[in-house]
């Protein structure tokens, strides 16, 4: 029951933050006050315990194997995938599967 929650808390932490990105060609607004401007997303622990939930070989990457439990994970698998080496790192999860902030 556990597992079902975590997961089902990561598809929509991630699914929130994708439909965040922007396409790269485009440059983010200027802001005419940087203070107004809301910090960055950091990591969040409990998307770093749905990494380490995922990597059931503990090897320190998900395969797309792997990432086929979580389909929100499958389906942003490549656009995740950073370097393109047919793996996530944990810091590629963590980057591409942040928790949507509150405007």
């Amino acid at each position: 029951m556990k597992t079902y929650i975590v997961l089902a808390a990561a598809a929509l932490v991630s699914t929130a933050a994708f439909a965040q990105r922007q396409p790269q060609s485009q440059s983010p607004p200027s802001t005419p006050n940087a203070a107004t401007k809301p910090p960055p997303a950091t990591a969040s622990p409990a998307m770093a315990e749905i990494f380490d939930k995922l990597d059931t070989n503990h090897d320190g990457k998900l395969s797309q194997e792997e990432a086929q439990v979580q389909p929100t994970v499958a389906m942003n698998f490549a656009n995740a995938d950073a370097d393109h080496d047919g793996t996530l790192s944990k810091e590629e999860f963590l980057a591409a599967f942040k928790p949507a902030q509150s405007p």
